[in-house]
């Protein structure tokens, strides 16, 4: 296909097309207790109405907009194209012929296109998810819709971390190859991958291969199967404190992540049970400093890190649940960290030998009596947080 026959707002470059073959690669996750999600696209992320194209063309076509209607979802009209076998210029003529349109291609193609709206709600949704879980995409799809949506849309799709698209893997859903494939890249087994989609049909179908299912009907609903599933959704606060941390660390080619408490005191023992968590997972350098940090400057200035990371309980606020603090936000707030008075003088010490940056990752504590069990609320934390370092900062992805 020329690109010279394509309206240049949507059409990719051969670079930019080869760029996304790549995001349909083979990655071995770290934790195969994860979860793993697989959204269809269509009426899930994006709703879409071709009556809004055939209204655009309607005085340009000889058969009625029922009867297109009635080809592309009873007949399979375009099943050829989104699986692949023919491309966009053989597309056009193909529904030119068939239905007598007089336009040109560019002219089709923009209409045929522009039809898709943002499921908002849902986009806001993967976004929190995929930094506890890895997220994937599987959708039948054709080669021009895909790559309109990738050019209007690419913040939507850098969430995923592989596409699945039936134009390329030449396979549409229901077909066992399109599954296999998303087994294969995601490297999970079906029963471990919680599929999105509102087609019932296809819903029916992957039920048979054992994938975790959910028919999509609406937001609530979905909101309400995730919960049944015992999945983790980040809250908007959360979301950021994770954005933040995995900006940080991605920029900095050294992290150590410190971790503080008290196991014999409920929620204190947070940092502790953290660094234990995440401490085989992940490429990241950790300590467990336990209840006396000022031990343990010796070790933290020997790894010269360029960040450390302090996590610890703390008495934040009623409403917060975590948050991610630099030493000058200590000093400034009202934050009470259960082991501030020897982590201040640890601070001290590593800003006057320059050792690194230095963040505290902050979680609310609720319980801090005798004991060895964690609050539901900061057993929650802990799976997020390990969660997100496991999928982030695994020892496969160096």
């Amino acid at each position: 296909m020329a690109a010279s026959t394509v309206s240049a707002f949507f059409v990719l470059s051969a670079a930019e097309k080869q760029s996304l073959l790549h995001k349909i690669v083979i990655r071995r996750q770290p934790d195969k207790n994860m979860k793993c999600f697989a959204f269809d696209l269509g009426k899930v992320l994006f709703d879409f109405d071709y009556n809004i194209a055939l209204a655009k063309i309607e005085s340009r076509i000889e058969v009625s907009s029922q009867e297109i209607i009635h080809q592309l979802f009873f007949n399979d009209f375009a099943r050829d194209f989104e699986k692949g076998l023919i491309g966009a210029h053989e597309f056009y003529e193909k529904f030119k012929n068939a239905f007598k349109l007089s336009a040109t291609y560019e002219e089709f193609i923009g209409n045929w296109c522009d039809i898709f709206s943002l499921n908002k709600d849902v986009v806001n949704l993967v976004e929190r998810l995929s930094y506890v879980y890895p997220v994937y995409l599987i959708s039948n799809i054709n080669e021009l819709h895909f790559e309109y949506l990738h050019k209007k849309h690419p913040e939507v799709f850098s969430l995923f971390n592989g596409l699945v698209l039936s134009y390329q893997v030449k396979s549409l859903k229901p077909e066992k190859e399109i599954y296999q494939l998303l087994r294969k890249i995601s490297g999970h087994e079906y029963k471990d991958i919680i599929y999105v989609d509102d087609r019932i049909d296809l819903i029916c179908e992957a039920k048979q291969l054992n994938l975790a299912c959910i028919n999509f009907t609406n937001f609530s609903e979905l909101l309400s199967a995730l919960n049944l599933h015992g999945i983790l959704i980040p809250a908007e606060e959360e979301k950021m404190v994770l954005k933040l941390l995995k900006d940080e660390i991605k920029k900095h080619k050294k992290t150590l992540i410190v971790g503080m408490g008290n196991t014999d005191k409920s929620d204190d023992g947070l940092g502790v049970y953290l660094t234990e968590k995440i401490k085989d997972a992940t490429y990241l350098k950790t300590i467990n400093a336990g209840s006396a940090v000022e031990n343990y400057l010796g070790k933290i200035a020997k790894e010269k890190p360029d960040l450390v990371i302090f996590a610890d309980c703390a008495s934040i606020s009623a409403t917060q649940t975590c948050g991610c603090f630099t030493p000058d936000d200590i000093k400034n707030l009202s934050l009470h960290l259960t082991h501030d008075g020897s982590l201040s003088l640890v601070v001290e010490y590593l800003q006057n030998i320059n050792c690194s940056d230095i963040l505290f990752l902050a979680i609310n504590g609720f319980n801090f009596s005798l004991g060895n069990n964690l609050s539901k609320p900061v057993e929650r934390q802990l799976q997020i947080l390990g969660n997100f370092f496991a999928k982030h900062f695994s020892k496969d992805f160096i």
